[in-house]
């Protein structure tokens, strides 16, 4: 992993990134660093992939999803196949995870789906996502007519979670039942925060700086676990199956939470001024350019003073000249003309002689 990676990931949508973490660090409670079998099932993000690197987690990491594999594969091994009929034997890995998968999969497919991560784990199986829920779905909604105001168009994982639908909790909490394991269910994500979030990684960077959201991304990400992400509702549910009934543990195992009015109270101002910012530095650049259309307008006054000034000489040599043509229109039709041309008339004729 390059240091490149390591800044990236911490600096990713915190929607992104509290998934990938939280998986890893389950992960890391149970095995910590002792080499494993794991599969990611739908894994096409390379950031799960770094979230363990970062932590030199020696993972034996597999992934299998239905798009073909990318031009790159680093440190994992890749299969291009269908989730719902995997060709792999029953208990082939320590640990199978999908994060985000199930909502996009079809609704008749969706228990298969989560049988078969059942049936190819030894001992664990991690499944989070968002489940289908009122509060939820409305977010989505909010989320989504955001982005398309801004960009034309809705988004592409936003729009496939409406049409697939998202799963249910009775769907896999059904299946869990006939598994007959032990579970643990928590939620991440708390949907106010989500949503700010998500809203504000949507602005494109022709109205916001990305560098200053990644910056915003980053302190969220740091300070996850004493901000209120993982209260209640979330966005997205974790769902972990014990196959091996002897791993079963509490949430308060996993994650130590250290509740911080500061760090939301820092949230929540990073938040308002990077938009009051934004306008700041907009009515700055408006000032600058009402500033040089006042020189412009200036500009043109002069420029119109001026002409209208050219105007008048030139009306007046016109006018000079008008005179000037009558002046001589009187002289060619005086009689001293006429008789003046007929002695010139005359000498020549008697030159001529």
């Amino acid at each position: 992993m390059t240091n490149a990676d390591s800044v990236e990931y911490f600096q990713l949508n915190p929607d992104a990134f509290t998934r990938f973490f939280i998986c890893k660090e389950i992960l890391r409670k149970h095995y910590n660093d002792s080499p494993i079998k794991l599969l990611d099932v739908g894994g096409g993000s390379k950031y799960f992939r770094t979230a363990l690197l970062h932590d030199k987690l020696p993972y034996e990491l597999t992934v299998v999803d239905i798009l073909p594999p990318p031009t790159k594969i680093i440190g994992h091994h890749y299969i291009q196949g269908d989730a719902t009929r995997m060709d792999f034997a029953d208990n082939s890995f320590n640990t199978v995870v999908s994060l985000d998968v199930l909502e996009h999969i079809n609704d008749e497919k969706k228990a298969i789906f989560v049988q078969e991560c059942y049936r190819v784990a030894k001992d664990l199986v991690v499944i989070a996502g968002p489940f289908d829920t009122p509060e939820t779905t409305r977010s989505e909604k909010f989320a989504n007519e955001f982005f398309l105001s801004l960009h034309g168009r809705d988004h592409p994982w936003l729009i496939e979670h409406f049409k697939q639908n998202k799963p249910t909790r009775k769907l896999i909490e059904s299946q869990i039942k006939k598994f007959n394991c032990p579970y643990l269910k928590f939620e991440s994500n708390f949907l106010p925060i989500w949503l700010k979030m998500i809203l504000v990684n949507f602005v494109p960077e022709t109205v916001i700086d990305q560098k200053d959201i990644r910056g915003l991304n980053k302190f969220f990400n740091d300070k996850l676990l004493s901000l209120s992400d993982f209260d209640s509702p979330g966005y997205r549910q974790f769902y972990l199956l014990y196959k091996d009934s002897s791993l079963k543990m509490e949430f308060h195992q996993y994650f130590k939470l250290e509740p911080s009015v500061e760090s939301q109270l820092v949230l929540e101002k990073k938040l308002i001024e990077l938009f009051v910012n934004q306008l700041v530095s907009r009515n700055a650049d408006l000032h600058d350019e009402a500033q040089k259309l006042a020189r412009a307008m200036g500009e043109i006054e002069r420029a119109t003073g001026e002409n209208a000034q050219l105007t008048i000489e030139l009306q007046d040599t016109a006018q000079h000249a008008e005179n000037l043509q009558a002046t001589i229109e009187d002289i060619t039709n005086s009689r001293t003309y006429k008789l003046l041309s007929r002695l010139n008339d005359l000498r020549r004729k008697i030159a001529g002689n």
